[in-house]
């Protein structure tokens, strides 16, 4: 008895494997601190795009949590019975954009303006990545989609995207609002009308069909939606009400 009580005792804490999308990274890398402190649940990640994570994912059979860049994939998770639709939880809530450089030094007014010869612009990869997916259907609504889209480059995931646009690499980009919140002082967005925005999305996450360790999981999603969870993901500039 005595023996087994040791063992307990000396029991490492649970590790968790997390598949996030890119863009939630500073998230939820400090987050993995202070639930390390709180649940004595210690977070590994794999950070990508997130149609790319989920069929990692699903391929190495393996993970406890899933957490993409918008409900989107969340909900195609689902639909392929990858995570367990009872354990969805929303986190924080975003708008698709249209982002430039502050001060727009090139007099971008719209969309139009992508198309331009003088403007470098780019969006994240529709077919594995959300925000490009959103890019996506911005465009096709605004019906530039055949004159603009294969102008503009492409990349991997969120986080690369908002990074072109950062680093000066670029000088536009069809990313989240959550953007000039991420560069302040050094990105704007330029409006557009509402018809092309009419939806939001928002970041969730849930537990794997594969977790060992499906309370665990489901009280690190809580945490993150709960109040100390909250604080951090508006740190970063998220919106945590819709």
């Amino acid at each position: 008895m005595l023996f087994a009580l040791v063992l307990s005792l000396a029991a490492p804490p649970p590790e968790l494997l997390v598949f996030a999308g890119a863009a939630s990274k500073p998230v939820l890398d400090e987050a993995a601190v202070a639930i390390q402190q709180d649940l004595g649940i210690r977070l590994t990640f794999s950070y990508g795009g997130s149609g790319t994570v989920l069929s990692q994912m699903e391929l190495a059979q393996k993970g406890d949590i899933y957490i993409p860049g918008s409900h989107d994939w969340l909900e195609r998770a689902i639909e392929r019975k990858l995570v367990d639709a009872k354990t969805r939880v929303d986190f924080v809530f975003l708008r698709p954009a249209l982002l430039v450089l502050k001060g727009n030094p090139k007099n971008v007014r719209g969309l139009a303006d992508l198309a331009r010869e003088d403007i470098r612009a780019a969006v994240a990869d529709p077919r594995t990545v959300c925000v490009g997916e959103y890019g996506e259907k911005v465009l096709q609504r605004a019906g530039q989609w055949e004159r603009i889209m294969p102008r503009l480059g492409r990349a991997h995931s969120c986080e690369a995207v908002a990074n072109l646009l950062g680093t000066k690499t670029v000088d536009a980009v069809l990313g989240w609002d959550v953007f000039v919140r991420w560069f302040p002082g050094e990105v704007e967005e330029v409006p557009l009308p509402p018809e092309l925005t009419p939806e939001q999305a928002s970041v969730a996450g849930a537990v794997s069909v594969f977790s060992k360790h499906p309370r665990k999981a489901l009280e690190v999603l809580r945490w993150l939606a709960g109040p100390k969870g909250k604080a951090i993901w508006r740190k970063y500039g998220y919106r945590t009400e819709p």
